[in-house]
Formats: structure tokens, C-alpha cells, sequence
């Protein structure tokens, strides 16, 4: 984040503060969100990966794996080029669905229901001080968010989604992102379940669009930019690991002799016909293990993101960008250390994968 603000190309999250339009006018849980430019990040990553020696290589889809005695040997990858055989000692599932854990075995959990998907797309035009103006004088919630003219909509087939309140969230150079659509009960792992929800979510967007057109103050000569380039899915496969997070761990603050990183954002669930929205209340971050992230029976397996170990109200908190940076760096530097010492993930000293991370400055109160 300082890398990209220093470019022009971010705004420092202790900079954000909540209830303004950086956080949709959001208060409880929205405080301190990050701000960037996606151009100025892509270009930021690729040019960490670059300095620390990481051989970057897009436009590869996972096949399968061999394994041997418990642990993988290779994974195979689809290319252009042909299949690709890679060999490593370890390996991280960062794939969002537990892909690689998938394919080895690794028990998950995924059950009948998933949360909703969304589609974002940004809007420029939208008049801010218009807009703050209107969010600053509203006198409830309803009336900031057009909760009742959704529902008038709704009830005459205007607006056919499930969203009850405006969303819009003020980005970098003028653009505004908007996270109104919802797409319900998709399957990530299906491809013609996620093209469908991708179709069903730029079709939604025009009923937005007309919408914040019609009723949202400042929106009136908005225009699109762009859809997103996939669909947001927000819960697929998450594997079964050494150890599951729950939602108790994280509603008292339970701390762990292998905490790898801590976060405090909110339960944030949505589902269909509305979003179960539960703010921390901790005056202190939750913690969440180094055991989460290593895979059941495959001892050179870790995973990070939103397929590590947690049961689904937790990753609904975890799931979002900051906590899985956390978690990568966590699995990254495990793997460095366990490829090193020539260790499975699980018999590392966790003392000084404890270290290394406090090196490198993760914040481990």
C-alpha cells in the first residue's frame, strides 16, 4: 500500500475513515478500508515478484497432481504450449477453491448452501458532494441507502434483486464501484454455472443503473465503465486442515501458541434475500492459526485464502483481500522455511515461522 500511494495509486487505509464515501457510507465495520488504483497495483505485485526472483507465469489452468507416499511430486497445467510438469518440494492452493487440495484428496467442506456471488462494475459522473450531502442530511438509514424505493421497485419489477440498499463506494480518478448485483446458489467449480451467474450479473446491472439514475442523488448522469472481469465469488470449497477456525475463536479473540497473522473484519454473510452483517465488537484483532492452512494428508500441501481451514461464518470475515494477503504471506513463508530445512508443513518450528513473519513486520499483538 505505501509502495502504490507513493505512486499515486492508493490511499493509506489509516487514512479511510468510516461513514464517508470510501466505504459506501458505511460505518460499523468499514473503517480503514484500502483504496487503490487495480492498474497500480498489478504493476506494484509484478514488480515485488520481479525483485524477490518469483518466476511469474500466467494463463496456466491446474490438471491434476502426481503423488507419492503423501505428498506431491508434480502438478500438471493446461497450456497453450502444451501440458506443463512442475516440480516443487512444496505447494500452496491459493486457487480460491481448494483446486489442488481437491484433486489430491483433501477432505473439504462445502455444504448445500453458498453465499452470493456479485458482479462489480464501476460508474464515473457521480457527483460527490451531491451525493455526501444527501448521505450527511438522511435521517435514518432508509432514507440513506433508498431502502424503500428499492422495495417500490422491486414490488412494480423495476429493480429484480435481492440487494435492499444502494452501494456505491468512491475508488481512485473519478470511478465509483458499485456492488448491487447478486447472484445466487453458484457453484464456482462449474463453468456453466459461473458463465450463467457472469451473463445474469451484467443483465442486472442495467436495472442498477437505472435505478441509482432515478433515485440516487449525484448519480444522475452516471455512466459505466466496466463490469468486472469475473464473477465475485465469495464461498466455494474450503479444505479441512490441521486445524478449523471457528466462529467462537474469532467472536473472543482466541489467540493460538501458532498465530500467524490477525484481522478484525466483520462476519459479513450474504445470501439470498439479504446479507447477515455482524460487526466486531472486540476491542482487540482475532487470530487465526498456521494449522488452518495445512491441508489433511498430504504433507506438502498448505492453502491460503478463501479455501483455508474455517468453518463458513468465519471465512466469511477472512475472505476479503487483506486477511488473504495475510494468509499468503504466512503459507509463502512457511513453504520458503519448510523447502529449506527439507520439512512436511506440519513438523515446521513454528517458533521461527513466528520470527520470520515478525521480520518482515506482520503484526502479531
Amino acid at each position: 500500500m505505501k509502495r502504490m500511494e507513493r505512486e499515486g495509486g492508493a490511499i493509506h487505509p489509516s487514512k479511510i475513515a468510516s461513514g464517508t464515501s470510501y466505504t459506501g457510507y458505511r460505518v460499523a465495520g468499514h473503517s480503514n478500508c484500502a483504496v487503490f488504483d487495480s492498474e497500480v497495483y498489478k504493476t506494484t505485485a509484478e514488480d515485488i515478484c520481479a525483485k524477490s526472483r518469483v518466476k511469474l507465469m500466467y494463463h496456466l489452468m491446474f490438471l491434476k497432481t502426481d503423488i507419492e507416499n503423501g505428498s506431491i511430486r508434480a502438478a500438471y497445467f493446461a497450456t497453450k504450449d502444451g501440458i506443463y510438469k512442475i516440480r516443487a518440494k512444496v505447494f500452496i492452493d491459493c486457487s480460491g477453491d481448494a483446486d489442488m487440495a481437491y484433486a489430491c484428496g483433501v477432505p473439504m467442506q462445502n455444504g448445500d448452501e453458498v453465499q452470493s456471488a456479485s458482479l462489480f462494475f464501476t460508474v464515473r459522473g457521480v457527483d460527490k458532494a451531491v451525493m455526501d450531502k444527501h448521505m450527511s442530511e438522511a435521517a435514518d438509514m432508509e432514507e440513506k441507502f433508498y431502502m424503500k424505493e428499492i422495495a417500490s421497485e422491486r414490488e412494480n419489477g423495476a429493480f429484480p434483486l435481492a440487494r435492499a440498499k444502494i452501494a456505491l463506494y468512491e475508488g481512485m480518478n473519478g470511478q465509483w464501484r458499485v456492488n448491487m448485483t447478486q447472484l445466487d446458489n453458484v457453484d464456482a467449480a462449474k463453468p456453466e454455472q459461473v458463465t450463467a451467474a457472469e451473463i445474469e450479473g451484467r443483465r442486472q446491472i442495467k436495472f442498477v443503473m437505472d435505478f441509482l439514475k432515478k433515485y440516487a442523488a449525484g448519480c444522475e448522469d452516471i455512466t459505466l465503465v466496466e463490469s468486472a472481469p469475473s464473477l465475485g465469488v465469495r464461498e466455494s470449497r474450503r479444505i479441512v486442515g490441521e486445524y478449523t477456525l471457528t466462529l467462537e475463536d474469532i467472536s473472543v479473540g482466541k489467540k493460538f501458541e501458532d498465530s500467524v497473522f490477525c484481522c478484525s473484519n466483520s462476519v459479513d454473510m450474504h445470501k439470498k434475500g439479504g446479507v447477515d452483517y455482524i460487526a466486531t465488537t472486540l476491542k482487540a484483532p482475532y487470530y487465526i492459526p498456521y494449522r488452518s492452512l495445512i491441508a489433511k494428508n498430504i504433507d506438502n500441501l498448505l492453502a491460503a485464502g478463501r479455501c483455508a481451514s474455517a468453518d463458513r461464518s468465519v471465512m466469511a470475515a477472512i475472505r476479503v483481500m487483506p486477511p488473504c494477503f495475510a494468509m499468503g504471506q504466512a503459507a509463502g513463508t512457511a513453504a520458503a522455511i519448510c523447502a529449506a530445512r527439507g520439512l512436511s508443513a506440519k513438523s515446521i518450528d513454528i517458533c521461527e515461522l513466528i520470527n520470520a513473519l515478525l521480520d518482515d513486520g506482520v503484526y502479531l499483538p
